[in-house]
């Protein structure tokens, strides 16, 4: 082309012919006809569900084609007699004044619509939710998504003014700022989660996202979020910078942008985080009550040590292991210390304390002192501290107050997940399992991909009947965590006490015992099956592992010992009495504790002793005319049942007995807080021999087998019906099934398909 080239530039400038050859105006048509294509491409490949090479091609022939069109425009013109070549032209019969003023008008066309449809995207809101489960445009994107997380999606619709708030960038120089980053992080999901208008999803969701390669569209649809907060901190000497976008995931596009460059100090972190909360509220149109907006403009300390420690600590307590927990509980002890006004590091200490209990053998008596004072000492502080009432709620006995407590935490703290988490779980305690199951469903909503609340939604959907559902619950929570030691003793539980598999039972609370070999509560209920199956060698085994790991007066030891020696001999029961009374100074309403030391009181003729243990710790069942059965009471009810007619108290033991009888219906018999032979009892105490037998015989066919050794074989109610010959057939089948899993166990154990025993 360069004969033309050097042509143009001796007859004028060389910007002014390509002008007058519609070179520049061709250029913009192109430009704009372009962009809408590819619009147009894009829709047209997700509908058709072409691969996304589809649309990358359309772009690369469009680019490839821009340098041709411009050469093209310079060599030809159009003429009435169609193409020439543009130097075969007479420039006085030139027409490319023409040519550029039709071009003119097709490029005002072509805005026109560009316009139109840029208006139209920013002016109609998305309504299709995105769904992870569907085909079709969103196929290509979820492809991408293993099985556990397209499992949660399902569960995991999007809902109107959600947001996911995704692990903050480190951008220091320095590794160590990592927590730092975190905390601040996780501070901002606390603030947002008092926002009662908002669905903000808890942070071990969003933590399995930390340093994804998984587009907005796909976290979106696993989470259940219209929107996606993003961002990072860096920290540099005495300054921070805060950079945050929120992303709106049906459209990837940016609802709002904020860079923060300040002076580090906690001030200022807690206004930034303020401002950053506020704004996303305002962005989706979130009712924000003067309540709401004054909490968020609170601080909660000024020192930066004390901030950066209880960051510390509440990373330690989501870790929910012993080890992580006695970690936890040094971290915010040391916030206290810096700041001794800092009631969320009171709050969260007195959680630690009440976690103990499970994951560490602390006794509840213990924890219910110390965390009490924490947790009053965080109220004093800050009297609406949601955190603080849910926690307290967790170390009172009485029921009402408890629901109390719950209810005000939630109202303080709507989107706080252990808030609904915890209540859900009390509500399955009391028998309500419908609505312990809608709260822990509240839970999931708000931490989609929690093991622990996926584990609990499980219980609570046992305790409903609906076992299938929590099997796979629990399968679940071990594909998104195969390290999580409590995702196994679901599975035990529910394979132990609801299929009567004890078998499985053993298999999976030795590959928890494995994954934490510091908590004695593993071991005992370890200890418990080995019984139940007659494995009384690896009984002791794991007794001895239980006295290694903590001092004679620990709860799980005596949980342990009481379980295992309570009733086979006097020098047993002697020494079970002791433990006994040990286990009650820690949990004063152990049934199996209560029911031990009473029986060693009727045998020594002391009746009367033993109703007084229990008008100790339960008077409302001797003194209130309408007692008040529930979850948490039925089984000492119908214990103390039998010691009021061992009395001669008839009238009372039958209103116990009606009162208990009428609960249990209400419940499964199979499940973690099932009722288990609780009917067949009842219905001896009344004298109704036929129907007991009737009863024991749907328990067993049903997979009873929990206790079984005790209840069949040494249960003074039941010792009436040791010589009935069907009542020996049931015994002698248990014994035979328990038998066969033994032997099963026991291959398992030699063909190296358990866990290995923590030594």
């Amino acid at each position: 082309i360069g004969p033309w080239i050097q042509e143009g530039f001796t007859s004028m400038s060389f910007v002014e012919e390509l002008k007058r050859r519609n070179v520049v105006r061709v250029a913009v048509l192109y430009v704009i006809a372009s962009w809408l294509l590819l619009q147009v491409a894009d829709v047209g490949v997700s509908l058709l569900g072409l691969p996304d090479t589809a649309g990358k091609t359309i772009f690369l022939l469009l680019a490839l084609g821009f340098p041709l069109a411009l050469i093209f425009s310079w060599i030809y013109e159009m003429t009435p007699e169609g193409l020439k070549l543009e130097k075969d032209i007479d420039r006085s019969q030139s027409v490319t004044d023409q040519t550029g003023r039709k071009i003119n008008i097709l490029i005002i066309v072509l805005l026109v619509l560009a316009i139109t449809g840029l208006a139209l995207d920013r002016l109609i809101p998305e309504t299709t939710p995105v769904d992870a489960t569907q085909p079709a445009d969103a196929a290509p994107e979820t492809a991408a998504l293993d099985p556990t997380q397209l499992a949660a999606a399902k569960f995991a619709p999007p809902v109107d003014r959600s947001v996911a708030v995704l692990p903050f960038a480190n951008r220091s120089a320095r590794e160590e700022d990592a927590f730092f980053v975190d905390g601040i992080h996780d501070d901002i999901l606390t603030q947002l989660a008092r926002i009662g208008s908002l669905t903000v999803i808890s942070r071990t969701s969003v933590a399995k996202f930390r340093d994804t390669s998984q587009s907005m569209k796909e976290i979106g649809a696993i989470l259940g979020v219209k929107t996606i907060l993003e961002g990072g901190v860096q920290r540099a000497g005495d300054r921070v910078r805060i950079n945050v976008q929120l992303i709106d995931v049906a459209t990837d596009d940016h609802l709002w942008a904020q860079t923060y460059d300040r002076e580090l100090t906690t001030s200022n972190i807690f206004a930034i985080q303020s401002e950053i909360s506020t704004a996303i509220a305002t962005a989706l149109k979130a009712t924000l009550s003067p309540e709401e907006a004054q909490q968020l403009a609170s601080e909660q300390t000024e020192d930066l040590a004390a901030l950066e420690s209880y960051f510390l600590g509440r990373q330690a307590l989501d870790r929910r292991t012993t080890a992580s927990l006695t970690e936890a509980e040094q971290h915010f002890t040391r916030a206290i210390e810096l700041d001794p006004d800092y009631a969320l590091a009171y709050a969260s200490l007195g959680e630690t304390y009440f976690l103990q209990v499970y994951y560490s053998g602390l006794s509840m008596r213990e924890a219910q002192t110390m965390a009490q004072t924490q947790l009053e000492k965080a109220l004093a502080i800050n009297p609406r501290l949601g955190e603080a009432y849910i926690a307290k709620a967790q170390l009172i006995d009485d029921p009402e107050e408890q629901e109390a407590l719950y209810k005000k935490g939630i109202e303080l703290a709507p989107g706080y997940t252990t808030g609904h988490h915890w209540y859900g779980n009390f509500l399955r305690t009391q028998g309500r399992g419908p609505k312990a199951l809608a709260q822990l469903q509240k839970a999931s909503r708000l931490d989609p991909l929690s093991g622990i609340v996926k584990g609990n939604t499980g219980t609570a959907l046992e305790s409903v009947g609906r076992f299938d559902e929590a099997r796979e619950q629990y399968e679940s929570v071990i594909q998104l965590d195969p390290d999580f030691a409590v995702g196994y003793l679901f599975l035990a539980d529910l394979d132990g006490r609801v299929y009567g598999r004890l078998d499985n039972a053993v298999m999976w609370t030795r590959q928890a015992t494995a994954l934490d070999p510091g908590s004695p509560g593993y071991f005992a209920s370890l200890a418990e099956w080995w019984y139940q199956l007659g494995g009384d060698a690896e009984v002791d085994q794991a007794v001895r592992r239980i006295e290694a790991l903590e001092a004679p007066g620990q709860l799980s030891l005596q949980q342990a010992r009481v379980a295992l020696f309570r009733k086979l001999g006097r020098n047993e029961v002697a020494a079970a009495v002791i433990d006994a009374e040990v286990m009650l100074a820690q949990l004063p309403t152990a049934s199996n504790a209560l029911w031990t030391i009473s029986l060693n009181y009727l045998g020594e003729g002391q009746v009367d002793a033993a109703v007084e243990r229990y008008r100790s710790v339960l008077p409302a069942l001797l003194v209130d005319a309408d007692p008040q059965i529930d979850g948490l009471n039925f089984d000492q009810a119908i214990d103390l049942a039998y010691f009021l007619q061992q009395k001669g108290d008839r009238a009372r033991a039958d209103l116990l007995l009606d009162r208990s009888l009428a609960f249990i219906r209400t419940i499964q018999r199979l499940s973690v807080e099932g009722y288990g032979l609780a009917d067949v009892l009842v219905y001896m105490m009344r004298g109704d021999r036929d129907q007991a037998l009737v009863a024991l015989r749907q328990a067993v066919d049903a997979g009873w087998r929990t206790d079984w050794r005790y209840m069949l074989k040494h249960h003074p109610v039941l010792a009436p019906l040791h010589d009935d010959p069907e009542y020996q057939a049931i015994v002698a089948e248990v014994e035979a099934d328990m038998a066969a899993q033994l032997a099963r166990v026991r291959k398992m154990e030699a063909d190296g398909e358990l866990a290995p025993m923590p030594l």
